[in-house]
C-alpha cells in the first residue's frame, strides 16, 4: 500500500474517532430541501442552466437538474446557492 493511500486511510479514521460529519472534510454536494419551495446546494461548482423552469448546476457527483415553476436564485456564493419558486423535481443527469 502507498503512503499517500495510507495517509488517506488513517486521516478518514481520525475524522471517523471525532465523529466529524463527511460533509465538513469532502468536496460532495450537500442539498437540503425544505418543502416543496426552497433548495440549499452546498458544494457546487458553478451554474450550467438557469431559468424559470429549469437551473442546472455543476457539482462533483455531475449535473444537477431542479425542475418547476418560478424558479429563482435567491443567493449565490462560492460555497453555496439558495433556489426558491415550486421545485417539482431534482435530478441527477447522467
Amino acid at each position: 500500500m502507498s503512503k499517500k493511500k495510507r495517509k488517506i486511510k488513517l486521516g478518514r479514521r481520525i475524522l471517523e474517532t471525532l465523529e466529524i460529519p463527511e460533509e465538513a472534510y469532502s468536496d460532495t454536494a450537500k442539498i437540503t430541501l425544505w418543502g416543496k419551495k426552497t433548495l440549499l446546494l452546498e458544494q457546487h461548482s458553478g451554474i450550467f442552466e438557469c431559468g424559470e423552469k429549469r437551473i442546472r448546476l455543476f457539482t462533483e457527483p455531475g449535473i444537477l437538474r431542479i425542475e418547476g415553476e418560478d424558479l429563482v436564485l435567491l443567493e449565490l456564493s462560492d460555497e453555496r446557492l439558495y433556489v426558491t419558486g415550486k421545485i417539482e423535481s431534482v435530478i441527477y443527469e447522467r
